[in-house]
């Protein structure tokens, strides 16, 4: 008897969670995407480039309901996304990924074809999402942007000029990134 007393708040807390109305889902799939162009911008900053445009599209459909729910969920573990959700955010992470420059997918996965600008924007997008990863949801299997492009992105058709600008930037900004200014460009999304 005593243990149901005990078991009932969690249930009742899980069931809560997953009645959240989709205007705070909403605000706080804002709220992290501007932690996230923020991190990318700071990144940016510190090789000479602003990418304030960065990731607008996620604030307009097909991308913003799947991305908004992915986002939630990935700060809140005990809500469940609802069905038929999950391929919302698969639907509208395929669109971003097709139609934004600073993602391989938009050029078919040719990366001889990237624009220096966008090899720029798309290094420090890796680079926020690294950290948000890492540092902030603690679900990363890799520790630096290195390894993370070793093992994911380094086999693809490159100009040895990326490549080499590739690894200075990568390398420029694992040495010099200031993980304090970083963690407080995030504290909106962990207050």
């Amino acid at each position: 008897m005593r243990q149901g007393l005990f078991v009932f708040p969690k249930i009742y807390d899980t069931m809560f969670r997953m009645n959240i109305p989709i205007d705070t889902i909403y605000d706080f799939h804002k709220k992290r995407t501007a932690c996230h162009v923020a991190c990318l911008n700071y990144f940016a900053g510190l090789i000479g480039y602003h990418f304030p445009e960065h990731d607008n599209d996620k604030n307009t459909e097909p991308m913003r309901t799947g991305y908004a729910y992915k986002n939630y969920a990935g700060y809140h573990p005990d809500y469940h996304i609802p069905d038929n959700y999950d391929e919302l955010f698969t639907m509208g992470h395929g669109t971003h990924h097709t139609h934004a420059t600073h993602h391989i997918d938009f050029y078919s996965g040719n990366a001889a074809n990237v624009p220096d600008v966008c090899l720029m924007e798309m290094i420090c997008d890796w680079f926020s999402a690294n950290f948000e990863q890492r540092k902030i949801l603690h679900d990363c299997e890799y520790e630096t942007v290195s390894q993370w492009f070793d093992a994911r992105m380094a086999a693809l058709n490159w100009t040895p000029a990326q490549m080499q600008t590739i690894r200075k930037t990568i390398d420029f900004l694992e040495r010099n990134a200031d993980e304090a200014a970083l963690m407080k460009i995030w504290a909106p999304v962990m207050a």
